[in-house]
């Protein structure tokens, strides 16, 4: 599923998607979100530093990822997350950002 499009027919405000973690952070020094969807795993690495700089700047997030629980666990900001899971499903999805508060 195209998480961009199934977010904009919803009615959000979609600011990327961003191929890497240092585009994701670039990104959050110029808009932030109200709320955010990442994938764990990026060209450049892992989102855990973009997960922790969201948390610290209190705009709540969800993963869409097909990384395992296991995988998930290493990192404590990401094992306490929602994860949609990947391929995601389009109500799952809608469902964890409500969830948020959006």
């Amino acid at each position: 599923m195209d998480l961009k499009a199934a977010l904009i027919n919803e009615g959000f405000r979609v600011l990327g998607p961003v191929g890497s973690v240092e585009g994701t952070i670039d990104l959050l020094r110029d808009e932030l979100p109200d709320a955010a969807v990442l994938d764990v795993n990026l060209g450049d690495g892992k989102m855990t530093p973009v997960a922790l700089l969201l948390k610290s700047l209190g705009v709540p997030f969800v993963l869409a990822s097909a990384c395992e629980r296991s995988e998930l666990a290493q990192d404590a900001i990401l094992a306490s997350a929602v994860n949609v899971g990947k391929p995601t499903e389009r109500q799952r999805l809608l469902d964890a950002i409500q969830a948020l508060g959006m």
